[in-house]
C-alpha cells in the first residue's frame, strides 16, 4: 500500500458520505434513536460491551468519575491495573503516562483520543503529549491493552486510552460544579444542551466550559507557580429516523508557571515544595483547538457506518531553563549539566549557588540559558469505519473494517537567551533572534486500515484483527533562521507495517470464562533521530480469567509478557536531555517486560440487607521487566544484562470504598505504589536513584440537600504524605500535598 491510492481511497470514502440515505423521516418511521459520542464512536471504540472483549480493557464510567471528581487523569487511572505513571507537575497538566513497561515519557507509546480522534499534538510525525485534554470536563474514560490495541494505532506496544466529552443530552439539562481548595484553587465546570424536534428531524446542542485556577503548592518567593486553564466545547447535531451528524468545536488556553527544575535531596528534605530563583521566569503558554465532524448511519440488519473528519491545532511556547553554561566560573568542569548540579552540590558549589541566586549574589552573564520551546502543530484527516454482525450455520461473525488517512506536522522555530542571577533577579543579558536555537519542520503522511472479525461459536468466541500503517514522514533543519534558503539537513522514511492479531475467550460456565491472545507491538522511530535506530518492535502475550458472579462479584486476572525485540528510548527535555540530542531516539534491543494485573469489585450490601451501597474495588499490578544485554549510550546510560527498566514499579496497588445512602455519599481510594528505580539497573537502588515508595489516600463525600442540589467535600493526599514523584529531568519533584476542595454542584 502506497500514497499513491490515497487520493482514490478518499474519494471512496467521500462517495460513501454522499451515497447514503436522506436526513428525512417518513412517516412510518420510528423515532429516532437517542445518540450521543458514545454511541457515535462504537464502532471504533468497545465501551458498550467489556465483558465481550476478549482481552483486557477498563472502563471507567460517568458515576465512577463523579463520586472523586479528578480532574487529574493520573488520579483516575489509579483503578485501572498496568498502568506506570510518572507525576511531574502534581496537578496532571502533562502526565506521562506508560502501560505494562512501555516508558511513560510523555505518553508517547500510548495512543491517545477524544471521541475517536488522535489527540497527541502531532502523532505520528512528533508522538509526545505536551497537550492533553482536560479530564474534568470527560464522561468515561477507556484504557485498552492486549490485542485490541491493534484497532486503534499508530503505536500498538502499550495500550490505547479513549476519552469520552460530554455528550448532546437527549432533553434539556443543565449542570453546573464548582470547587474551592486551600490552596488556592478553583474549579468550575458547566454545560447546557437539549434535543428538540425540528420538523422532519431533531436538533440538539451543547455548550461547556470549564474553569481551573491554581496559586500552585511551590515557593518561589520571585515569581509564580500555578497556572490557569480555560476550555471550551461547542457541539451541534442533526438526528434522522436512520443517521446523524455532529459537529464538536473545542478551544483550551493554558498558561502554567511550571519548570523542569527540581532539588537536591537535601533541599527536598528540608522543603519539598520549594523552588530555586533561577527557575523565576519559567513559564507555559499554549492553546488548543479541535474541529470534528461525525457522521453516523444506521445501514439496517445491525450494520452501522461512522465517519469522523477532523483537525487539531496546538501552539505552544515554554519558556524555560534549558542549559547551564560555567564557562566562567570556577567551579568543576564536571558540572556543565543542571542535573550534575543538582546531584553533586557540593562539588558543583559555583554553579548551585548561580540556581539558588540567594539575595545579594551576582553571576557572570550568559551562565543560564534559557529557551523559548516555541512549536505548533497541526493533525488533520478522515477516518470511517463500518460494523455490522454476520450470522451463518450458528456461527456469528462482528465484523468491523476501518480506514484513516491522517496528515500533522510539527514546525520548531526556537531561541535560546543568556540570562545572569543579579540580586535573586534573573537579568537578560544576550537576546538571540528567534530560529537561531532550532528552526525545523517535521510532518507525516499516513494510510491506516484495520479488519476485524469477532466470531461467536457457542462458548467459544475467537477475536482475529489486523492494522496496516502505510507512514510518509520527513524533516527539514535549518541552520540559520532563514526558510528561504535550502534547508541544512533532510531527512525522510517512508515504511509499511502489517501488525496482526488474534485472541479468545471461552466461557467455561456463565459466570467463568478464560481468554488469552497475541498481537504486534509497533512503535516508530522519531523522524528527528539522527541515530541509526530501528522502529520499536515486540510480541505481546496475554492471558488469563474472568469471573462474573451472580451477587455481582466480578474479578479479572490477567498475565502479560511483553517480548520486546527492541525497546526505544527516546532523549527528551522532560527526561533529562543533557548528555544527548533532544529528539534521537536510542535502541536498548531485547527486552522482557511480564506481570499480573488483577482487578475485583462488589457491591458488599448486595449480601448484607442495610438499605445502603457499598461499593468495593481492587486493581493490582505486578510488574518486571529484563534488559537482555549489555550496553553504553547517552541516554540508558552503562546497562549490564539482567538491568530492570526505569519508572516500572514492581507492585501497584489501589483499593478504593465507599458507603452510600438516597442523600448522601462517602468514598476513599488508597493509593500505594512500590520503590522505582530512577536508572535503569539491578539489585538494590542506590538511594541517589531511588524514587517512591508511596501511599496516597483520596476521599470524598456528598450530601444532596434536594434533587438537583449537592454539597460536595474532598480531600486529596488526606494523609499529607510526602513523596518524591520522580527524579527527572533535574533533580527532585514533589507529589502535591493535601489539598481539601468544599464545592455545589447543581442541574436542572
Amino acid at each position: 500500500m502506497t500514497f499513491k491510492t490515497s487520493a482514490s481511497l478518499l474519494a471512496l470514502t467521500t462517495a460513501c458520505l454522499i451515497a447514503t440515505p436522506s436526513f428525512a423521516q417518513d412517516s412510518d418511521a420510528t423515532a429516532p434513536r437517542a445518540l450521543n459520542a458514545i454511541d457515535t464512536i462504537t464502532v471504533i471504540g468497545t465501551v458498550n460491551s467489556v465483558d465481550d472483549v476478549t482481552g483486557s480493557i477498563t472502563f471507567i464510567g460517568p458515576e465512577e468519575l463523579a463520586l472523586q471528581s479528578y480532574s487529574d487523569i493520573n488520579r483516575v487511572l489509579r483503578a485501572a491495573p498496568g498502568v506506570n505513571i510518572q507525576e511531574e507537575d502534581g496537578y496532571g497538566l502533562r502526565p506521562n503516562i506508560g502501560i505494562r513497561g512501555s516508558g511513560a515519557d510523555r505518553s508517547s507509546k500510548v495512543v491517545i483520543m477524544e471521541d475517536g480522534v488522535l489527540m497527541a499534538p502531532a502523532p505520528y510525525s512528533a508522538p509526545a503529549a505536551y497537550y492533553f485534554p482536560v479530564t474534568g470536563r470527560m464522561s468515561a474514560v477507556e484504557l485498552t491493552k492486549g490485542p485490541a490495541t491493534i484497532k486503534y494505532g499508530p503505536n500498538t506496544t502499550a495500550g490505547a486510552l479513549q476519552l469520552f466529552s460530554t455528550p448532546i443530552p437527549t432533553e434539556a439539562k443543565a449542570h453546573a460544579d464548582i470547587m474551592v481548595s486551600d490552596l488556592g484553587r478553583v474549579k468550575a465546570h458547566a454545560y447546557a444542551g437539549n434535543r428538540f424536534e425540528a420538523g422532519d428531524v431533531d436538533l440538539g446542542f451543547l455548550i461547556e466550559t470549564y474553569q481551573d485556577h491554581a496559586d500552585g503548592f511551590k515557593d518561589l518567593d520571585t515569581g509564580d507557580t500555578g497556572f490557569d486553564v480555560e476550555d471550551y466545547v461547542l457541539k451541534g447535531g442533526i438526528y434522522g429516523a436512520n443517521q446523524s451528524l455532529e459537529l464538536k468545536f473545542q478551544y483550551k488556553d493554558e498558561v502554567s508557571d511550571e519548570t523542569y527544575l527540581g532539588l537536591t535531596q537535601a533541599d527536598f528534605d528540608t522543603n519539598p515544595y520549594q523552588r530555586y530563583n533561577a527557575s523565576q521566569l519559567d513559564q507555559m503558554t499554549n492553546d488548543h483547538k479541535t474541529y470534528q465532524l461525525t457522521h453516523n448511519i444506521d445501514l439496517g440488519d445491525s450494520w452501522n457506518l461512522t465517519t469522523i473528519a477532523y483537525r487539531a491545532e496546538f501552539a505552544r511556547n515554554w519558556f524555560k531553563l534549558d542549559r547551564f553554561d560555567n564557562s566562567q566560573l570556577s567551579g568543576s568542569g564536571d558540572c556543565n549539566a543542571l542535573d550534575e548540579i543538582l546531584r553533586a552540590p557540593v562539588l558543583c558549589s559555583a554553579e548551585f549557588e548561580v540556581l539558588q541566586g540567594a539575595a545579594g549574589y551576582v553571576s557572570p552573564d550568559d551562565v543560564l540559558q534559557l529557551r523559548a520551546n516555541n512549536r505548533t502543530y497541526y493533525a488533520q484527516g478522515i477516518q470511517s469505519a463500518v460494523a455490522g454482525e454476520i450470522d451463518a450455520g450458528g456461527i456469528t461473525h462482528n465484523l468491523t473494517a476501518s480506514i484513516r488517512y491522517h496528515e500533522d506536522e510539527v514546525d520548531r522555530f526556537q531561541e535560546q537567551d543568556g540570562y545572569r542571577i543579579d540580586n535573586s533577579r534573573l537579568v537578560l543579558t544576550t537576546d538571540n533572534a528567534p530560529g537561531t536555537q532550532a528552526n525545523r519542520l517535521s510532518d507525516a503522511k499516513a494510510l491506516s486500515a484495520y479488519v476485524e472479525d469477532r466470531i461467536v461459536i457457542n462458548d467459544m468466541t475467537v477475536t482475529a484483527g489486523l492494522r496496516v500503517e502505510d507512514v510518509s514522514t520527513s524533516q527539514r533543519r535549518w541552520n540559520t533562521p532563514d526558510r528561504a534558503l535550502a534547508p541544512d539537513s533532510a531527512r525522510d522514511n517512508d515504511y509499511t507495517k502489517w501488525l496482526p492479531a488474534l485472541s479468545a475467550k471461552y466461557d467455561i460456565t456463565d459466570q467463568v470464562s478464560i481468554l488469552g491472545g497475541v498481537h504486534k507491538g509497533f512503535s516508530a522511530a522519531p523522524v528527528s533521530s539522527r541515530q541509526s535506530t530501528d522502529s520499536e518492535s515486540s510480541t505481546v502475550f496475554e492471558g488469563g480469567m474472568r469471573y462474573r458472579g451472580d451477587s455481582g462479584f466480578k474479578l479479572d486476572a490477567i498475565g502479560f509478557f511483553n517480548d520486546y525485540s527492541n525497546l526505544l528510548g527516546e532523549c527528551m527535555n522532560s527526561s533529562g536531555g543533557n548528555e544527548c540530542d533532544i529528539g534521537d531516539a536510542f535502541n536498548a534491543g531485547e527486552v522482557d517486560v511480564y506481570g499480573l494485573e488483577l482487578t475485583a469489585s462488589h457491591d458488599l450490601a448486595d449480601s448484607v440487607e442495610t438499605g445502603l451501597s457499598i461499593p468495593v474495588s481492587l486493581a493490582y499490578s505486578f510488574t518486571e521487566s529484563e534488559i537482555k544485554t549489555s550496553f553504553s549510550d547517552s541516554f540508558w546510560g552503562d546497562v549490564v544484562a539482567g538491568d530492570a527498566l526505569p519508572y516500572v514499579p514492581r507492585h501497584q496497588l489501589t483499593v478504593s470504598a465507599g458507603v452510600h445512602g438516597d442523600r448522601f455519599g462517602i468514598d476513599a481510594v488508597v493509593n500505594t505504589v512500590s520503590t522505582a528505580r530512577n536508572v535503569a539497573g539491578q539489585g538494590d537502588i542506590p538511594a541517589s536513584e531511588k524514587v517512591g515508595p508511596r501511599t496516597v489516600v483520596d476521599a470524598a463525600a456528598y450530601y444532596d440537600l434536594k434533587d438537583g442540589v449537592r454539597l460536595k467535600l474532598k480531600v486529596e493526599n488526606l494523609l499529607d504524605d510526602t513523596y518524591v514523584a520522580a527524579r527527572r529531568p533535574y533533580g527532585l519533584r514533589p507529589g502535591k500535598p493535601r489539598e481539601v476542595f468544599a464545592g455545589l454542584a447543581l442541574d436542572f
